[in-house]
Formats: C-alpha cells, structure tokens, sequence
C-alpha cells in the first residue's frame, strides 16, 4: 500500500471519527434529504439553526453509514441512500425540530429520512410529534405559572379579609349615620 492511499485512508477514518463524535454528542440527530433545495435556501436554514445551537452537514451517505457504526440507526440501510444532510441538535432538542419543520413547510421537495433523539431511532413521525411539542422556554413559562397560582391565589385571599372588614365596617357606618 502506498503512503499516499493509506493517508487517505486515515483521512477518510478521521472523517468517519468526527462525524462519529457529533453523533455521540448530540441530544437530536435528524438525517434529512435536500433534494431540490436551493443553495440560498440552505445557506438560511443553516444560519436559522446555528441560533439553536444545532448544525447542519452534507455529509457523504458512505460516511455517515460507518458514523453510525453502534447506533440503532445503522441497521437501516435504506436511510442511507440518495443526497443527505444531518441535523446535530447540541442543547434543545425541540426547537431544532420546530426548525426543521418550518423548513420542510416551505421546502416540500425535502423530507425526513429518520434520527435519534437521545440515542434511541426516531421515525420522521416521532420528529413531526418532537417538533409540535413546547419549546423549553414554553415548558418553563407553563411550570412557573402552574407554581405562582396558589402563592397568587393566597395574596388574593389575605387582600380580601381586610378589604370585607373595610366593607362591612362602612356598612355599620353608613347603618348607624341613617339612624342616627
């Protein structure tokens, strides 16, 4: 073998460790094919899902099949045909999927292949069902309310005790100034 096919086979395999390294790092992994996406229209969805703290990459089916090497998703050849690109969502793994959604609304032409959400395949359903889900900053806004309603309820409760004393006390008042 010569050096230089075997520095191109270690180049290929340090491809294959980092895409491997993405894999294992992220929360949310969606393969998705961009046939009959324009360039422009990638270009935004990239910058779109950098503010998510997610990437995108085209990434060659060869070597995102051997990436995949011990995941559930290696065991489905068929994802691995025709022009992928690859979602690596690192933090919220909804609004990468909501994201994604919104792109594929005004891309008809791509669709999901598949993904792994913490590890473990995802069906292009379980991402549609991800992607319709509250975002983090939803989910937390819903649980502070949920947990302020009865502190919120108890102000209310204590303002009114004084509030029927102010009342019934005007009543007599006003009682004993028509007797009077």
């Amino acid at each position: 073998m010569t050096t230089e096919v075997r520095k191109s086979i270690q180049k290929k395999q340090q491809i294959v460790n980092e895409v491997k390294e993405k894999i294992d790092r992220a929360k949310l992994m969606v393969i998705f094919d961009f046939t009959g996406i324009d360039a422009n229209a990638m270009a935004d969805f990239r910058k779109e899902i950098r503010k998510k703290d997610a990437e995108i990459k085209v990434i060659k089916n060869t070597v995102l099949y051997r990436a995949c090497n011990g995941t559930e998703l290696y065991d489905k050849i068929d994802i691995f045909r025709g022009p992928s690109a690859v979602i690596f969502a690192y933090e919220d793994i909804v609004t990468a999927a909501k994201a994604l959604k919104e792109f594929l609304k005004e891309n008809e032409s791509a669709k999901v292949k598949a993904g792994l959400v913490e590890g473990a395949y995802a069906t292009p359903e379980k991402i549609e069902e991800l992607a319709s889900l509250p975002s983090r900053e939803e989910l937390l806004a819903q649980l502070f309310a949920t947990m302020m309603a009865p502190v919120t309820n108890f102000v209310r409760v204590l303002n009114a005790v004084p509030q029927k004393a102010v009342m019934v006390l005007n009543a007599i008042k006003e009682e004993k100034e028509k007797q009077g």
